[in-house]
């Protein structure tokens, strides 16, 4: 009975702690190719290189720090956040949290993306490295079937709306298309 409760109760568990690292893994790509953009339209192409020779000259553990200082930075302003949802001003505090976060990181994606190959020099590093990646797939592998049924369930929807959109395209005048779409919704949600 109680080995019941508890799988039935660590089922939903897993799935939000896999579907939170999955998108804190998604941030992560995204914002860190935002600022590898961003850093690729700065136009001083030398400081750039400098830059990336002074992180090649240095030891590992140092390369180390480079990567984890600026994230002990954000640390405080992430509290600051909590402090302020703590005081009654949850809208700033959530705010606040969020855009501290979501700011950390793009700042660790781009750091690590440019410190990659001396963290990765480090065995440790490398394991630690092997396993956020096995860890990545098997949220993937969790959330697969939901995902699937997800899919599955929208299909019908999205084929309904290419045929709409396919029909508008081919009859002409928006005016025209305009009332189709509304008598189709109409009919969709039931209301003639």
């Amino acid at each position: 009975m109680r080995q019941d409760l508890v799988r039935k109760l660590s089922r939903p568990f897993w799935f939000v702690l896999a579907a939170v690292f999955l998108f804190e893994a998604w941030l992560w790509d995204e914002l860190g190719g935002l600022l590898k953009r961003l850093a690729a339209s700065i136009p001083f192409e030398s400081l750039k290189q400098a830059l990336a020779r002074g992180i090649e000259a240095l030891p590992a553990p140092i390369v180390l720090l480079v990567f984890l200082i600026p994230l002990a930075v954000i640390e405080p302003f992430k509290i600051a956040g909590l402090w302020l949802i703590t005081h009654h001003h949850i809208f700033y505090g959530i705010v606040a949290f969020l855009a501290v976060k979501v700011f950390g990181l793009g700042v660790a994606a781009f750091l690590f993306d440019a410190t990659r190959a001396k963290l990765l020099s480090m065995a440790w590093f490398a394991r630690f490295y092997a396993w956020v990646l096995k860890i990545r797939a098997l949220a993937h592998e969790i959330l697969e079937p939901y995902k699937r049924r997800i899919r599955e369930a929208l299909a019908p929807f999205k084929q309904r709306l290419r045929e709409m959109l396919a029909s508008l395209a081919s009859q002409g005048g928006w005016g025209r298309k305009l009332a189709i779409l509304r008598a189709r919704a109409r009919r969709l949600r039931g209301l003639t």
